[in-house]
């Protein structure tokens, strides 16, 4: 029941914010007449935004009742849906997306999710994150196609007011339901003197290798991944294809990212992961390599799998790598500071937007990427190896006569 609730609050938080973008940023690039790079700042503010705010919220979630975290990030997403509705100029838009909807974001998506999934698993954890983090493929599947279909019925205002609807009725019935309850099994508890019964201080988790060997070496990925899923619709009207047809490009990387979750997230608990990392790392040099020039559809196509697939396995990866090693106490902590370095992937979607309106091209964008995936793989080498967990049976229950 938690990984299903996981699953749709990341399918709409993240299917909305995330993977529609590349539908809404073809009309804005029309209604507003503005270069390319203008129109992509406005999901790198989102990105930027989320990374600030991810450690407050991160440690909110270790101190507050989650069903009140996720339903303050759903007020702030529909809040932000209907300005951004009502918006008459691009400034507006992209302050929207640098202020409410990051809070939004990170109140009700992959960091709510991952600490909720990471909190009521102790065993199969990588494969319960896993499966929880292909919500964001879900949405990815469903959400552009039905936004596809009401920018031509209605237009993107009334697009976004429908999405903003919707997201209220999916979301606060099974909110309420759900999240009241308490993740603690009762087989077995923490002890304070395990991984996961450790509290990590501030200091502790930024000094340490655990933490920045895997952020240097997923930013890339995550930055490369943004420029190729924030571009994907103006680069395939580029390419002579029509919404429709960007629609199912989107689709099809949510799939594959379904199955590279499914892929990592399963492998995670028992594989090394710094041999997940290089697979993950592999599937994105691909991409980098096939989308080059001018990609016919089947190309096209072949790159955004590749993308999917690499892709799939940033979301587990960072479950399982970093949960093995700070352990459930200071998860949402950990995973904030994650988050905030990542506000160096918020640069992939604006360097290839300018590297197209510079050169008509996105490929310095993407060989740039290619070359930053090589010391990053090296770095890995040296990820040390999780922590043993160690648990202390909970006392029996007593008998009342």
């Amino acid at each position: 029941m938690i990984v299903a609730y996981t699953l749709l609050i990341q399918a709409v938080s993240v299917g909305i914010l995330v993977y529609c973008f590349a539908l809404f940023a073809v009309p804005w690039l029309d209604e507003f007449a503005t270069p390319r790079r203008d129109v992509m700042l406005a999901i790198s503010l989102l990105q930027v935004g989320v990374g600030i705010f991810s450690p407050f919220v991160g440690r909110a979630m270790d101190r507050f009742p989650m069903h009140w975290i996720v339903l303050l990030g759903l007020a702030l997403l529909v809040a932000g849906l209907i300005l951004v509705s009502q918006a008459r100029s691009l400034w507006q838009i992209q302050t929207v997306y640098a202020t409410v909807l990051p809070l939004a974001l990170a109140l009700m998506g992959t960091l709510a999710s991952q600490t909720l999934v990471t909190r009521w698993f102790s065993t199969n954890r990588g494969l319960a994150i896993g499966l929880s983090a292909t919500g964001t493929n879900l949405g990815g599947m469903v959400f552009p196609l039905l936004v596809a279909s009401w920018l031509t019925l209605g237009g993107w205002r009334e697009t976004m007011l429908w999405l903003a609807i919707m997201s209220v009725v999916l979301v606060v019935p099974l909110t309420w339901l759900l999240l009241r309850r308490v993740p603690q099994s009762p087989a077995e508890s923490p002890a304070p003197d395990s991984v996961d019964g450790r509290i990590w201080s501030t200091g502790e988790i930024l000094t340490t290798s655990m933490f920045w060997i895997p952020v240097a070496a997923i930013v890339p990925l995550t930055t490369a991944f943004g420029a190729v899923q924030f571009n994907l619709g103006a680069y395939s009207r580029d390419l002579g294809n029509d919404a429709d047809t960007a629609a199912r490009l989107l689709a099809l990387g949510s799939l594959c990212m379904i199955l590279g979750k499914f892929f990592f997230g399963g492998l995670g608990d028992y594989m090394d992961h710094r041999k997940l990392y290089w697979i993950s790392a592999g599937f994105m040099a691909t991409a980098m390599v096939i989308l080059q020039g001018q990609p016919s559809l089947s190309m096209l196509s072949i790159g955004v799998v590749c993308v999917g697939l690499a892709g799939g396995g940033i979301l587990p990866l960072l479950g399982v790598v970093f949960g093995s090693r700070f352990g459930v106490a200071s998860f949402g902590r950990v995973m904030g500071f994650v988050m905030l370095s990542f506000i160096f992937s918020a640069a992939g979607p604006l360097l290839a937007g300018w590297a197209y309106d510079l050169t008509g091209s996105y490929d310095s964008a993407f060989l740039t990427f290619l070359a930053l995936f090589i010391p990053a793989s090296i770095a890995m080498w040296w990820l040390p190896a999780p922590a043993a967990r160690v648990y202390t049976p909970a006392a029996p229950p007593r008998r009342v006569s």
